[in-house]
């Protein structure tokens, strides 16, 4: 029987993909089976959301639209318990102290950002290894993107509204997008004033970078045709009230994160959003002509990850 790796999936899906993307990798190196952990994340999460009372977030295993080759890891054999987690917390510590480790976790530096490292799997070779963390940089995973693109290939046809479908794939289509309530997304009574300026200092800081995204588009590539995705579309459409051949995407069918990401994922262009959904919405994109803008502005980073863009992205 074949040593396993198993990751610890938790987040929504933009962070699952990162942390699965990263572990197909390192078990590829290993040679090790990959098993997901959807459990004991996902229900941290839930915990924590249930606390903060999160407005747009629903934790979730959400890779099971994929064609993944990992398998599923039985209930029975996780940390899933009280005891379990303190075990969990032990077995952590004592990692690091051992040359063997038996888990595998994104480190962070002195400012307690989160960075690449690159890994040496060659020094791993305890029977289980456990890997937690998002690893939010292509990095990880560039050398294998072929390997990753069949990974994400959709398992069945997504049902979605038509007409954006039609549009998108008919058209010089350019995918944007805007994350609100960055730093207000929870329901709780006591928000401060700290939390609402810095949400609306970000919202002001996206519309800006759209808006030159735009201008470079209509600079750059013949007749292009703007379609904008948001989770929250409040007074959104006043911002570009004097943009031509711009479509709101806002009608979906029933699922509308899934319908988004697909709709996304079809588009020829980005001008990527500071959100990992939209990131890897324009990283699976296999158009060859494709551009994908960056923000250049570091407050429109959304990872802890300072290595989070890739460097063939081009900052504006």
């Amino acid at each position: 029987m074949k040593n396993k790796l198993i990751s610890r999936i938790s987040n929504g899906l933009g962070n699952q993909m990162f942390l699965y993307a990263a572990s197909y990798v390192f078990a590829k190196k290993l040679n090790y089976d990959l098993l997901l952990d959807i459990n004991t994340g996902i229900d941290h999460d839930i915990k924590r959301n249930k606390k903060k009372k999160f407005k747009h977030y629903d934790p979730k295993y959400e890779l099971d639209i994929f064609n993944l080759n990992a398998h599923i890891l039985n209930k029975y054999s996780l940390f899933d318990s009280k005891l379990e987690y303190i075990k969990r917390k032990i077995y952590i510590f004592i990692d690091n102290f051992k040359h063997n480790k038996k888990f595998l976790i994104e480190k962070k530096n002195y400012h307690n950002k989160n960075f690449f490292n690159d890994i040496k799997t060659d020094s791993l070779s305890n029977k289980k290894i456990y890997v937690e963390g998002y690893f939010e940089c292509e990095k990880y995973f560039l050398d294998y993107r072929l390997d990753i693109l069949r990974e994400f290939s959709f398992k069945y046809k997504i049902n979605c509204n038509d007409k954006y479908f039609k549009d998108i794939v008919n058209s010089n289509s350019v995918s944007l997008a805007v994350r609100r309530d960055r730093f207000t997304e929870t329901y709780d009574d006591d928000t401060s004033i700290q939390k609402i300026n810095r949400t609306k200092r970000f919202e002001e800081d996206q519309f800006n970078y759209v808006r030159k995204s735009i201008n470079y588009f209509k600079s750059t590539i013949h007749n292009p045709k703007f379609f904008l995705f948001s989770d929250n579309f409040e007074n959104l459409e006043n911002k570009f009230s004097n943009t031509e051949n711009i479509i709101f995407v806002k009608n979906f069918l029933s699922d509308k994160v899934l319908e988004d990401f697909y709709l996304m994922y079809n588009c020829k262009h980005f001008a990527i959003a500071p959100t990992t959904f939209h990131w890897w919405a324009a990283w699976l994109s296999n158009d060859k002509d494709k551009i994908c803008l960056r923000p250049s502005n570091k407050l429109l980073n959304p990872s802890n990850n300072e290595d989070f863009w890739p460097d063939s992205w081009l900052q504006i």
